[in-house]
């Protein structure tokens, strides 16, 4: 597969304190505003509402160390923007195919990630469906790339993003404890 190698679209990354994510720009729009106008489904695989090993493991496949990741998942994909509530492969990712080289990086083909194509659905492509509203190729500068991830590492980094996972006993006390206490008052 011969792959452009001029750059013709920006990356950068931005906070967005409305979901709480690093959002990564693309030509001056955020991908999860792109992909999911109506903020119905999609965040950026960097929100804060995930731990911080989790967003770490996705900046780790944006570099393309593939690392621990679902199995579902081929070697070249990679998620662009994931479920609201879980970031769970099974809700439904957008994840497009990427191509590194020293100087470009190349996502092409937006899709459903771990999905297996089926031949036989010839249904015509939605016009809101998130695989027509992201552009088929976008090809970035790898230093312009490289610097985007650098400062999504940056935002990663910086206080208030969760450690951990919650104990499962723990988490479903203190909610417990929560909602009890305001019977109280």
């Amino acid at each position: 597969m011969e792959s452009p190698s001029t750059p013709s679209s920006s990356i950068a990354a931005r906070w967005n304190p409305t979901d709480q994510a690093v959002d990564l720009v693309i030509d001056g729009r955020a991908v999860v505003d792109i992909v999911d106008p109506q903020k119905q489904w999609g965040v950026s695989p960097f929100a804060r509402r995930f731990v911080r090993a989790a967003a770490l493991q996705a900046l780790a496949e944006y570099r393309g160390v593939l690392g621990d990741r679902d199995e579902k998942l081929s070697g070249t994909e990679l998620e662009i923007a994931v479920c609201r509530a879980c970031g769970d492969l099974g809700c439904g990712n957008l994840a497009v195919d990427v191509e590194r080289t020293a100087e470009a990086v190349v996502w092409r083909q937006p899709h459903w990630s771990g999905t297996v194509d089926d031949d036989d659905e010839d249904d015509e492509p939605d016009a809101n469906d998130p695989e027509s509203l992201f552009p088929q190729v976008l090809v970035f500068s790898r230093a312009e790339y490289d610097a985007a991830l650098a400062d999504t590492e940056w935002f990663i980094a910086q206080l208030g993003w969760s450690r951990a996972l919650p104990e499962a006993a723990g988490w479903l006390d203190r909610l417990r404890n929560r909602f009890t206490g305001l019977k109280d008052k």
